[in-house]
């Protein structure tokens, strides 16, 4: 135990004067003799007895009583964790609070993001004058870099909103480490206000610095329930003008009651295309389809929309994706040019072929095709190898039909620069294809499937027969995949990727020595899968925050316009960082995008990309740590200035006061006095009678 006034005790000294007086205020009995006196003298010594003990009991009742008031007013206490030399020098004070969405949770008092605001101004309040704060949230802001007085803190701490963004524990941690480090101030206190939200709640990666003396304060909420839209993702990578498509939704239900007939809106381009409702267990997640047409043209800019309460910022959900009106395909001929391929893509609007001499390739205009077919030229020149290698690294997709006659090398030399299988000895056994994959991307959907959503396949498929073909050398690529087996053993159609890019082989030219495959009814919808899925897939949506790498289409490729973003329907506008890679360009809005919605990439005055942005999901999950499993994350921790406030227990500035100085025991002094002055009063009482 100690005091904070020990000079105090010394009037515990004045003690002596009561005890002297009782001892020479003694009553003093006087003898008076009588003839038989037995029985008086008796009665006489019995109570004086009696009457010595009664006044030493009272001696004793104003002895402590005085004592203990003496005591109470030394103010002692019970010593806390931190040092007295440390308590009296100035502080410097770091209060984060956490404004993520999760804090638009419901208490019995209202917000915990109002709780948490009451809270740090509590904190604050319960510090001098002299010391110095900073405020701290998950924007990161640049206005709270700087240390600033306990009134300008507390109005800080009124500006404090909801944000979408959302930090790991141990990042906040490191900043306030940081900014800490920054202030004059040995003495160093970090406060960490949130609902510590397991899903950012990183105990096993904070590395506390001893230095600073770290407060948790975790909130609570009453409940924690919500019904949020996972993600999104369509059935089909390509959308084409008129086309049936099907958005396939997760929705996850992170509570603990099943939820009935939840409706659920569809709109592209402000105009509602579907209407629906489900209904969804506890904690658990379903997967809904909802189909609708695409409009013929233009960006499509998507929104789902359901009702939850009262976490509401993740019930929108946004999503952008454009039309392709047709499909640019670069065929490269040997000889002559293929008829067959001719026939694909000229007869169908989708597609849009151009095709040339392997001596007049403009290796400029390669990037501007999603898909380049090689069509048996019997040489490749080094400069169409190095292009074509640029071209696969860079998201490019190449199907190669070989020559009739392999005789030159370059092939294998480009093959196995790539590390996918090169062709070698030609082999003229007639064989079958006797094995086709089918829940590759190429052939998922061409099959009938059943009410299962299985592809059963009739005993002796007519698949296509091969006369002749170059076998494959074996390949270390585990990542390559056979589509088309033939029945012994050996590969009709492969496929491996190659940097961004894909490259497709046959081991057959396409015509009719070789196999009856150009005239098969498999030929048509395979190679309108190859070119389809050529198609580089945008993002649907991309997240607030996680700082995304956006790829332009290639015919945005002018130097002399200037790329921006603007927010639909508002006067937001940016200029992102630009750079060009191989032909392509990425742009990085680098967080400048903070509100979730639709936005529109322009060159110059031209509209070349939609852009959707939404709220991060992880954010949605509102599990939290409760304070029982907080203190076992702190037991792991081998810094000792680690400590946990508890909203329940009391308000935090006592729990500060007892921390920083101790527990107080001056009440119980005074409780101590009043009961032995009520002693004494019973004893006089007593005494009287």
């Amino acid at each position: 135990m100690h005091f904070v006034h020990p000079l105090l005790l010394f009037a515990l000294s004045s003690l002596v004067i009561p005890i002297l007086i009782h001892l020479f205020n003694f009553r003093k009995f006087k003898k008076i003799y009588f003839t038989n006196v037995r029985f008086l003298s008796e009665i006489q010594l019995e109570t004086r007895r009696q009457s010595e003990l009664k006044q030493l009991l009272i001696l004793f009742s104003r002895l402590l009583a005085f004592s203990a008031l003496v005591i109470a007013f030394t103010q002692p206490y019970i010593p806390g964790d931190m040092s007295p030399k440390k308590n009296n020098e100035a502080k410097a004070v770091c209060i984060y609070i956490d404004n993520s969405f999760s804090m638009e949770a419901l208490t019995t008092n209202g917000k915990l993001i109002d709780i948490a605001r009451a809270k740090a101004i509590e904190i604050a309040s319960s510090y001098q004058e002299s010391d110095i704060f900073q405020l701290l949230t998950n924007d990161f802001e640049g206005k709270h870099q700087r240390f600033v007085n306990k009134e300008e803190f507390r109005k800080m701490v009124e500006e404090v909103q909801l944000s979408g963004a959302a930090r790991k524990l141990s990042g906040v941690i490191t900043r306030q480490k940081d900014l800490l480090s920054s202030a004059s101030m040995k003495n160093l206190d970090a406060f960490l206000i949130s609902d510590y939200q397991q899903q950012f709640a990183d105990f096993n990666a904070i590395r506390p610095d001893s230095s600073v003396s770290w407060f948790l304060a975790p909130l609570s909420a009453q409940k924690r329930d919500n019904l949020y839209i996972d993600t999104i993702y369509f059935e089909s990578p390509i959308h084409q003008p008129d086309q049936q498509v099907r958005l396939k939704i997760r929705i996850r239900n992170a509570s603990a009651e099943t939820l009935e007939k939840v409706p659920l809106k569809l709109k592209i381009n402000n105009i509602q295309k579907a209407l629906t409702s489900f209904s969804i267990p506890p904690e658990s997640s379903i997967d809904l389809g909802i189909p609708y047409t695409e409009n013929p043209t233009g960006i499509q800019n998507g929104l789902l929309d359901l009702v939850d309460y009262p976490v509401t910022y993740d019930d929108p959900f946004y999503f952008s994706y454009p039309l392709h009106s047709s499909i640019m395909v670069l065929a490269i001929n040997g000889k002559s040019e293929n008829q067959y391929l001719n026939l694909i893509f000229r007869s169908d609007s989708s597609f849009r072929l151009t095709t040339t001499s392997d001596k007049n390739v403009n290796y400029g205009s390669l990037p501007e095709f999603p898909l380049v077919i090689l069509n048996g030229p019997e040489e490749l020149s080094s400069g169409l190898i190095q292009e074509l290698t640029g071209y696969l690294n860079n998201g490019g997709n190449l199907l190669i039909f070989p020559p009739e006659n392999l005789r030159s090398e370059t092939y294998r030399n480009f093959l196995s620069s790539l590390n996918v299988p090169v062709f070698i000895n030609q082999d003229t056994i007639r064989q079958m294809v006797s094995e086709i994959a089918l829940k590759s991307n190429i052939f998922s959907d061409i099959f009938e499937k059943n009410a299962q959503g299985e592809i059963n396949l009739k005993e002796n498929p007519d698949f296509p027969m091969v006369f002749r073909h170059y076998s494959l050398s074996f390949t270390t690529n585990t990542n390559q995949e056979v589509l088309m087996k033939l029945r012994y053993g050996h590969s009709f159609l492969s496929t491996c990727p190659v940097g961004k890019g894909r490259i497709y082989l046959f081991t057959s030219p396409l015509n009719e020595q070789w196999t009856n495959f150009p005239k098969h009814m498999l030929l048509l919808p395979t190679i309108y899968k190859i070119a389809i899925l050529s198609i580089p897939a945008p993002s649907l949506f991309y997240l607030l925050g996680s700082d995304p790498k956006i790829e332009l289409p290639p015919d945005t490729l002018d130097e002399k316009k200037l790329i921006t973003i603007k927010k639909n329907d508002e006067d937001f506008k940016l200029i992102p960082e630009t750079k060009s890679l191989a032909s392509r360009i990425y742009i990085y809005p680098h967080d400048q995008i903070r509100e979730p919605g639709w936005y529109t990439v322009f060159r110059g005055n031209d509209k070349h990309l939609g852009l959707a942005f939404n709220y991060n999901r992880k954010e949605s999950d509102l599990k939290c740590f409760t304070l029982k499993e907080i203190r076992e994350q702190m037991n792991r921790f081998p810094a000792k200035t680690i400590y946990l406030l508890d909203e329940k227990k009391s308000t935090f500035a006592i729990q500060l006061d007892e921390i920083n100085q101790g527990t107080p025991l001056w009440k119980y002094f005074i409780i101590l006095a009043l009961l032995f002055l009520f002693a004494e009063i019973i004893l006089i009482r007593i005494l009287k009678s």
